[in-house]
């Protein structure tokens, strides 16, 4: 009997050492806080997440949708968060912790459905802006080897691809309004 009161002594002032305790709990925390964050990630890149707000305020995913990125013959379609969200870490952050914004005008009712082609210009240009700077880093990811076979495009667009960088120019140059209509910015 005295062993055994001597085992649960030793097991509670085992229990009592905060280190051997914060340890596993703060790894287990970790752990937990890692994996909601990336299920955080994983699901506002996916389309239902964008459409949840853009079907109700503007017309973005109705064109979307009519676009070869969402209707392809070769059946590579590209996600909102393809072309919209950044690959690298930092750059992703930037952009959700930058989109945080859209979440607030919608709150606020800055933009709405009835004055959004109103503020379209300004947000198209930010985007455009953005793909010029990073040289189409979006569009690049994507339309790289196979999808991107020169051989297999028409001899003017072979030859304007095949001047691009001597030109200067990066693929949202020509292709504005590719996956949503094309608008004039002042």
């Amino acid at each position: 009997m005295g062993e055994e009161l001597s085992r649960t002594q030793r097991l509670w002032r085992w229990l009592k050492k905060p280190l051997l305790w914060g340890i596993p709990i703060g790894i287990f925390l970790a752990v937990l806080a890692i994996g909601a964050f990336q299920g955080v990630m994983v699901a506002s890149n996916q389309n239902a997440f964008c459409f949840s707000c853009h079907l109700s305020m503007d017309t973005i995913v109705q064109e979307y949708k009519a676009s070869s990125h969402y209707v392809s013959d070769d059946e590579v379609l590209a996600t909102c968060a393809d072309c919209h969200v950044p690959h690298g870490f930092i750059d992703k952050m930037k952009v959700k912790i930058a989109a945080t914004a859209d979440i607030y005008h919608m709150i606020k009712g800055t933009i709405t459905k009835e004055n959004f082609e109103e503020h379209r210009p300004r947000l198209a240009k930010m985007v455009w802006d953005d793909m010029l700077a990073n040289d189409s880093e979006a569009c690049r990811h994507c339309h790289v080897g196979d999808n991107f076979d020169l051989s297999k495009q028409p001899q003017r667009a072979r030859l304007n691809h095949e001047l691009m960088e001597s030109r200067g120019e990066t693929c949202i140059h020509c292709h504005t309004g590719l996956a949503h209509k094309r608008i004039t910015i002042e």
